[in-house]
C-alpha cells in the first residue's frame, strides 16, 4: 500500500481502531506531560490536554470491555493508571 492511498480504516474492527486510538492518546498524554517522544525533543507541558487524553482513554477502555478479552482490558486499564500516576507526579 502506498502512502498516497492511505489506510482503509473501514477494514478494521471497532475494537482494533479503539486500540490504535488508545496508543495515540497515550503518546499525546506523555507528550503533554512534558515527556519527550524523540531524543533531544523537549515538549511544552500542557496538563489540561494531558488530562483530556487520559480521561478519553479511560472512557474508551470502558466501552471496549465487552468487546475484548479480560487481559486486554486489564493492560489498557494498567496503562491508564500509570498515566494517571505520572500526571499526579508532574502536576
Amino acid at each position: 500500500m502506498s502512502t498516497e492511498q492511505g489506510m482503509d480504516l473501514a477494514k478494521f474492527d471497532v475494537e482494533d481502531l479503539l486500540g490504535v486510538f488508545i496508543g495515540v492518546l497515550s503518546g499525546k498524554a506523555l507528550e503533554h506531560m512534558g515527556f519527550p517522544n524523540k531524543e533531544g525533543d523537549i515538549p511544552e507541558k500542557d496538563l489540561r490536554r494531558a488530562s483530556v487524553a487520559i480521561n478519553a482513554m479511560s472512557c474508551i477502555v470502558d466501552q471496549l470491555e465487552p468487546l475484548v478479552a479480560e487481559d486486554v482490558t486489564g493492560r489498557y486499564r494498567s496503562l491508564v493508571s500509570d498515566l494517571q500516576l505520572s500526571y499526579v507526579r508532574v502536576s
